[in-house]
């Protein structure tokens, strides 16, 4: 039986061209639930990005793997409970934030506060002084990724249809020496596809990950990748891959989708993606997160433990 099924977020459950998430969805992540499969976010996202920009809102997930594979963690199940019991995960506010590394108590159910971190790497500290000093000379913005904070080294252009793209807030202004006393886990340049092959020669000790067909890419440690990232949850929990399923769109899934014993690729997906994949389902804008969903659970009924 499937006993998990890891979600990708942009594309997947929630339309880049529209920023909302269909409510078949919604009531999809529900019907999960109470088939008692738990449900998962495997992301390149910063879990901040998931409050600001209500990217879970209404759903329950229990476990994450964020910034690809870089930041995993699990609740707590008692304070999920709870917080779906007074149904705190369907209120969202319109505040945005960036940096949360001073606040101790946490800031929404999902906080990594309310749980257990299963994985925790960061980009080695000269990987991202080349970084740093390839978009410094070339005039480049670029994304950095703490734990609890987010923001960038100046705001160009480029960077703003990149986060417009996304339905992304702008971040603030920090100057890069910060980083060099904090762990990073992410970092995003924001720069033309020659300009990040040229770099991506210098980074020997980095995954680069072009998750979309814009001007941005995600960099994580070498080795790490959401594949990685469902393995430490997989760990967890005590499952093993055959009780594992994924579903995703773009590039950054492709590994996930063969990794995991049923891989479901979204009628939008890439076409490398469902290459991979062991069922296509409708577009997201033909209920195809539903139909997703409902394979895995006629699949458990046709498969019971």
């Amino acid at each position: 039986m499937i006993k998990i099924i890891f979600f990708d977020i942009d594309g997947t459950l929630r339309p880049f061209e529209t920023g909302n998430i269909p409510e078949t969805t919604i009531a999809a992540i529900k019907r999960a639930n109470e088939a008692g499969i738990i449900t998962a976010i495997a992301t390149g996202r910063h879990w901040m990005e998931l409050k600001n920009e209500n990217l879970i809102k209404g759903m329950r997930f229990d476990a994450f793997v964020t910034l690809d594979g870089e930041y995993c963690y699990v609740l707590d199940k008692a304070i999920v409970d709870k917080a779906i019991s007074l149904d705190e995960h369907s209120h969202h506010t319109e505040e945005y934030v960036f940096d949360l590394s001073d606040q101790t108590e946490p800031f929404c159910y999902f906080d990594p506060l309310n749980g257990t971190c299963v994985q925790k790497i960061e980009i080695p500290k000269d990987q991202v002084q080349i970084v740093f000093d390839y978009c410094s000379k070339n005039h480049f913005s670029c994304l950095v990724e703490e734990e609890r904070s987010i923001y960038a080294n100046f705001i160009s252009d480029e960077l703003m249809k990149t986060l417009y793209e996304i339905k992304s807030g702008t971040p603030p202004v920090v100057d890069f020496s910060r980083a060099g006393d904090n762990p990073v886990f992410m970092l995003i340049p924001v720069m033309d596809y020659d300009n990040s092959i040229k770099m991506k020669d210098h980074l020997t000790g980095c995954e680069m990950v072009r998750w979309s067909d814009g001007l941005s890419f995600d960099l994580t440690k070498k080795g790490i990748t959401k594949v990685s990232g469902i393995d430490s949850i997989l760990r967890h929990y005590n499952f093993s891959l055959d009780e594992a399923a994924a579903v995703g769109d773009g590039w950054n899934d492709i590994g996930m989708l063969e990794h995991c014993h049923i891989g479901i690729a979204m009628g939008n997906a890439k076409d490398e993606c469902k290459a991979v994949a062991d069922y296509i389902c409708p577009s997201i804008f033909d209920d195809g997160l539903a139909d997703a969903v409902d394979y895995i659970i006629n699949y458990n009924r046709n498969h019971p433990a």
